[in-house]
């Protein structure tokens, strides 16, 4: 719809103008008229039309004046003079003005209809001129921040510390340079969501996570303002989004920090934070304390029969054991997060000296690639999964995985039982192996077991693991300075007094006489039969 007003002090003309405006094809609205130049002024600043047809000669204020006045104010005004002059002045002072048309009077419906057509299309452009323009103003200033998106991840993800303090091109993320203290939170929701769907918050940034639409930054920010007045802001902007959120999310929240180039350790703080909830907890924040979270309260007990099939290649044995993992988990009131990411953690290490024990033994295993960084990946994974199905599906795929894999590698599928039970002895030595457990790996009875081993083997089951301990210990007290209670425990030994007295029973001395007299021999590292 485009706006006009007709500016002549002969009202039968302004009649006879409008009357050949009706039929125009342009939607037109007539916004007002008047008589004379200085009611028209005022008229223009009032209504602001696109487009004015005025006389030349009016009462008080002409058309002269009044179209050099409206050049000059409202140059985006098309301006259309009707005339019953062709003075010379007149015609100057319109060419001056850039009038659409300069009409004499008596004029012609077409005439109006030409000259109205020539205003609008003059309009049309300008307006698509001015959309272009700002179009790639928005696309520009959204490039820099896409890139200054790009610098902050960096910032926060890079697990080096910057060099330098880093450099960001939109207005938005300069405000964050400036701040004396900012604020981090990782903001976890078990479905995929957007900024969009969130609560907006002054002096404040999200920044989608790059590896999880599951995961986003919110970065709360100010000057001049004192670290636990931002602290407690984070906390009423977390309890809003919280409350507004359409999904149940979780936040985790990091302390205040005055240099933005800390924000990688306000990162770890977030992970740690969330890391302190309740496994199956959702809907809550949680802040970051200094104070170190115990690990070691719970503990799920079948990890060594676990890695023993994976050892073995029994994927469905694997799997089951892996439901179990995680099934404990749910079942204990007080299992926080970390504590289920902490065995992860130990599991996919065991896992990976196992592999690479392998690789050193020339098995011709090729895994060096796929699994070579298995804790490093497990980290990442982590980092962004704060529900117990994500890492279960992890665990679950690289365990039974790497079963598959050592499947045609199986080192106990001898068809003597003892020599796949003296295998497994003699690779794991150090743990606490008694006839029972190991009995229940193989699926035998620990009596039939133990009447086994003696008649294949010669002794029975608990003085061969000594005799094998004992020579990993004469190897490791004669190449090494290691304490003595240490070298113990690394034995699988965890009372040293115990350690000290098998000891001396098989050599006929103590370890520390074992370790004077054979010091500096070379002692070959003792290699199971």
């Amino acid at each position: 719809m485009y706006t006009f007003i007709v500016v002549d002090d002969e009202p039968l003309i302004r009649k006879g103008l409008l009357k050949k405006l009706d039929i125009s094809e342009h939607p037109l609205r007539l916004v007002g008229e008047a008589d004379n130049g200085a009611d028209a002024l005022e008229l223009i600043e009032s209504s602001r039309p696109d487009i004015v047809f005025t006389d030349m000669r009016m009462p008080e204020v002409d058309g002269k004046w009044l179209i050099r006045t409206i050049g000059q104010r409202y140059p985006h005004i098309k301006l259309i003079v009707i005339s019953g002059h062709t003075d010379f002045d007149y015609m100057q002072e319109a060419i001056s003005s850039k009038v659409v048309q300069y009409l004499l009077k008596p004029f012609s419906r077409d005439e109006v209809q030409h000259a109205l057509q020539q205003a609008i299309h003059m309009l049309q452009q300008e307006h698509s001129l001015k959309q272009e323009v700002v179009q790639l103003t928005v696309e520009t200033e959204q490039m820099r921040i896409d890139a200054d998106h790009q610098t902050f991840l960096h910032l926060v993800l890079n697990s080096h510390m910057p060099a330098k303090r880093p450099v960001f091109r939109s207005r938005e993320f300069n405000a964050i340079l400036d701040a004396d203290q900012l604020v981090l939170m990782t903001m976890y929701s078990p479905e995929p969501y957007t900024a969009a769907q969130l609560p907006s918050f002054p002096q404040s940034l999200y920044i989608p996570h790059p590896q999880s639409e599951q995961l986003m930054f919110l970065l709360i920010y100010d000057q001049g303002c004192a670290a636990e007045r931002l602290k407690q802001r984070s906390i009423e902007h977390s309890g809003q989004i919280l409350a507004e959120s359409a999904t149940e999310c979780c936040i985790g929240v990091s302390l205040p920090l005055s240099d933005v180039n800390g924000i990688r350790e306000a990162h770890h703080q977030t992970i740690l934070a969330l890391d302190q909830r309740s496994i199956t907890d959702f809907g809550k924040y949680y802040i970051y304390t200094e104070q170190p979270l115990p690990l070691n309260a719970l503990h799920w007990d079948r990890s060594h029969e676990l890695l023993f099939f994976i050892e073995s290649g029994n994927v469905s044995k694997v799997k089951e054991l892996i439901a179990d993992f995680f099934a404990f988990f749910i079942r204990q009131p007080d299992a926080l997060l970390a504590h289920l990411k902490e065995q992860c953690r130990g599991i996919v290490a065991e896992t990976k000296r196992m592999l690479q024990q392998y690789l050193q033994s020339g098995s011709g295993i090729g895994i060096s690639t796929s699994n070579g960084n298995a804790s490093s990946s497990l980290e990442a994974m982590l980092d962004i999964s704060f529900d117990i199905e994500s890492i279960r599906q992890y665990i679950d795929k690289v365990l039974s995985g790497t079963a598959l894999l050592l499947q045609e590698y199986n080192p106990y599928r001898s068809e003597q039982v003892i020599d796949n039970v003296k295998q497994y002895i003699d690779h794991h030595y150090a743990k606490d192996l008694t006839l029972e457990w190991v009995s229940s790996l193989f699926y035998l009875n620990p009596s039939y077991l133990s009447y086994l081993f003696k008649e294949k083997q010669g002794e029975n089951f608990t003085d061969y693991i000594n005799h094998l301990r004992i020579e990993h210990a004469k190897h490791t007290l004669t190449s090494t300075d290691d304490k003595i209670y240490r070298i113990a425990k690394q034995l699988g030994y965890d009372n040293p007094k115990y350690f000290f007295r098998v000891f001396k029973k098989m050599t006929g001395l103590t370890p520390e006489e074992y370790r004077k007299q054979h010091k500096g021999e070379k002692t070959k590292k003792p290699s199971p039969e």
